[in-house]
């Protein structure tokens, strides 16, 4: 089978340096996507402003000559307590066309959580929603995320993360709810994009 350049470059700007990237090349690779292009960049400087700001040089340059980004993620953790230049982020990426900031609430893990159970308690701390995350997926630690374990509960994850947010009357601001992710969205843009 020949292989068809993409027609499209779309961009995937994560916060953490390990952990997400790590999830979403995975994903990337096991979504076998070619008709898109997924660059996905981890962030040097974990502050969301940055990572807007990264994410917009980055789509002003273009993944190649003559080929625009015609969609950019950012993925960005609230925290507990919530970084300092969330709101500066938030504003910023909300000018920006064709750039979408995905908050998770307080973490990436919390999306692993809900490959397994739909949880709606809010944490105390990253300790506790770690915890609560290794008692499904012993194995998990940052940076060796367990793809293989995870990928296979993606419609799970899907179903309970928009659960939560029905339930939890969540608005597309994240910030002011824990827990709670809109990484489901990335996630199924990806797979009509197989």
């Amino acid at each position: 089978m020949a292989f068809k350049s993409p027609k499209k470059a779309e961009l995937i700007v994560c916060e953490g340096s390990s952990t997400e990237p790590a999830y979403f090349t995975a994903l990337k690779k096991e979504l076998r996507l070619h008709a898109v292009k997924v660059d996905v960049v981890g962030g040097e400087n974990s502050e969301p402003i940055n990572i807007v700001e990264s994410a917009i040089a980055k789509k002003n340059q273009g993944a190649a000559r003559g080929m625009p980004y015609s969609k950019v993620w950012c993925i960005v953790d609230v925290e507990i307590p919530p970084h300092r230049t969330l709101g500066e982020a938030c504003t910023k990426a909300a000018n920006v066309k064709d750039l979408e900031l995905i908050l998770t609430n307080p973490s990436i893990e919390y999306w692993f959580l809900l490959h397994f159970e739909k949880v709606k308690t809010p944490f105390n701390s990253d300790q506790d929603l770690h915890n609560t995350l290794k008692q499904f997926h012993p194995s998990y630690k940052k940076g060796r995320i367990g793809f293989d374990i995870l990928f296979p509960l993606t419609e799970t994850a899907i179903k309970n993360s928009k659960e939560v947010i029905k339930e939890n009357q969540c608005n597309d601001d994240l910030r002011n709810f824990n827990p709670s992710t809109h990484v489901h969205k990335v996630v199924e843009h990806l797979q009509k994009n197989c």
